[in-house]
């Protein structure tokens, strides 16, 4: 009994006086290891007491080691290689806005970036050459509504609604295959301001595109911007992006330049 606490004796003190009684209650203890057994079993039930304290630990750990990188930058992207192409998907987050009253709203709503460029060796591609298209949520819920035999096409206009209107075009075509293995995804952007066309197509397998589809149905809540009325401390990390106003990396200029649209 040396080592259990007051309530732990008093629990067991009448377990103690019939060997059968102990027998019954714990039908594991031998003869001769059974006083063994119930320092274990009572440690065992001590150690269960506070389930969370470990994770306590765990979760106060992690938060000392990450204090003072509130503003580092998360880059997840996704990528599929082929031998003609390459395709990295990329969510970017809503933008809240705050308004006279204090209240926050959604500026713009976040997107799913897809990025395809050119092969040019084996298992070499030229990311400076590549093709951007947002995905805005309701073309998003199009792709989860694709039969393996159905397709869409999604047309954008970066500048829609500017002087400039019409001078660059992106055409994003999802086409089955014919043995219905998969999809083709097609990009083909024209730019008369320099006067580039740009055509790159990448095979999904049935298995990508499940893959794809996954990410969507988990993302989107969070490109609505949902997340933050469920936890509306993460309001500071949808506020505007000072890297939004200045050249910094080039999805977020690819961003700027596809939201305006």
């Amino acid at each position: 009994m040396q080592g259990l606490s007051t309530p732990m004796r008093a629990a067991l003190l009448p377990l103690l006086h019939s060997r059968s009684a102990v027998g019954n209650a714990f039908p594991c203890l031998s003869n001769r290891g059974w006083v063994r057994d119930i320092g274990l079993y009572s440690k065992s039930i001590r150690m269960q007491a506070n389930p969370a304290q470990k994770f306590c630990t765990t979760a106060s750990a992690i938060g000392s080691e990450t204090s003072g990188n509130q503003d580092r930058k998360i880059f997840a992207n996704f990528a599929f290689y082929k031998g003609k192409s390459a395709m990295n998907i990329t969510p970017m987050k809503p933008i809240f806005k705050l308004a006279e009253t204090g209240s926050a709203f959604i500026y713009k709503e976040g997107a799913l970036f897809l990025e395809i460029a050119p092969a040019v060796g084996q298992r070499k591609y030229d990311w400076n050459k590549k093709q951007v298209f947002a995905l805005s949520v309701l073309e998003l819920g199009t792709l989860l509504g694709l039969s393996p035999e159905e397709g869409c096409e999604f047309y954008h206009d970066p500048n829609m609604g500017k002087s400039d209107a019409g001078m660059v075009r992106k055409v994003f075509k999802v086409e089955p295959m014919a043995d219905k293995s998969g999809y083709f995804f097609n990009l083909a952007v024209s730019n008369k301001l320099d006067k580039s066309d740009g055509r790159l197509s990448i095979p999904i397998s049935k298995a990508e595109f499940a893959v794809i589809r996954s990410a969507i149905n988990y993302i989107i809540p969070y490109l609505m911007g949902w997340h933050v009325i469920v936890d509306p401390l993460k309001l500071a990390d949808c506020m505007p992006s000072k890297d939004l106003k200045s050249d910094g990396p080039s999805l977020v200029k690819d961003a700027r330049m596809e939201w305006a649209k």
